[in-house]
């Protein structure tokens, strides 16, 4: 398959340059002149590539880009267990909660391990704007079908965002507050979630994180998710 350049709208929108993502296989040095030619044609500045394996050593060693390993994306999955309950602590988060600053907050938190707030050429303005916003599309329900909040004291310990990829249920942010973390509240969120959608006839679920977030990938091992799949990420940056 020859190599593709696709623009990004929605990104190139966002960050106020254009950003691509790189469609095909890496595998010599041609590819990475190629590439060159397609980014320097398009004026792209950033691209994007997914692979399944990383990419070699000579890859890095080039005149055009700086290249940068930003996550090693992971999929988990599981079959629903229909028995679990929804903690009497979760609350549905409505269109206009008061508690907004504060689920932005968490949903920055949660979001520690981005290859968005890796890549330091991104910006932390850049990383945290992008989190706010898609906490308020969940909110919305633009890009979510629910949001669940845990409560606590009166106050939003964690919530999650669900939602729906390739007709498997989907668990877009999950996050818990710093402060309440040893608890089990992510455990109760995540298994919140699952009967919600075990509600809805959902079968099976996944939720996606960074290899490189211990703390998540043990959470989700704890509730039975299994790794589906891993690609690496990279970011291209036109020199």
């Amino acid at each position: 398959m020859d190599l593709l350049i696709n623009k990004l709208e929605w990104d190139s929108e966002f960050f106020k340059f254009i950003v691509g993502e790189i469609v095909g296989k890496i595998q010599n040095e041609k590819d990475i002149e190629n590439i060159e030619l397609l980014i320097r044609n398009s004026n792209m500045k950033l691209a994007y590539y997914a692979t399944l394996t990383e990419l070699p050593s000579f890859v890095f060693k080039n005149d055009y880009f700086d290249i940068v390993m930003v996550d090693k994306k992971t999929i988990y999955t599981k079959s629903i267990n229909p028995d679990l309950e929804i903690s009497p602590s979760i609350i549905s988060v409505d269109s206009n909660p008061p508690q907004i600053e504060q689920l932005v907050h968490l949903a920055i938190q949660s979001g520690v391990y981005s290859r968005f707030n890796i890549d330091k050429k991104i910006g932390k303005d850049k990383f945290e704007e992008m989190y706010k916003l898609w906490l308020e599309n969940s909110i919305s329900r633009r890009i979510a079908k629910e949001v669940l909040a845990y409560q606590l004291d009166n106050q939003i310990a964690g919530f999650v965002t669900l939602g729906e990829k390739n007709n498997r249920a989907d668990i877009g942010i999950i996050a818990v507050d710093y402060h309440f973390r040893g608890k089990g509240i992510g455990k109760d969120l995540m298994s919140s979630a699952e009967k919600w959608f075990s509600n809805l006839g959902y079968h099976s679920i996944q939720v996606v994180t960074q290899g490189t977030n211990i703390p998540a990938c043990s959470l989700y091992e704890s509730c039975g998710y299994k790794v589906e799949q891993v690609m690496y990420f990279y970011h291209f940056w036109k020199k």
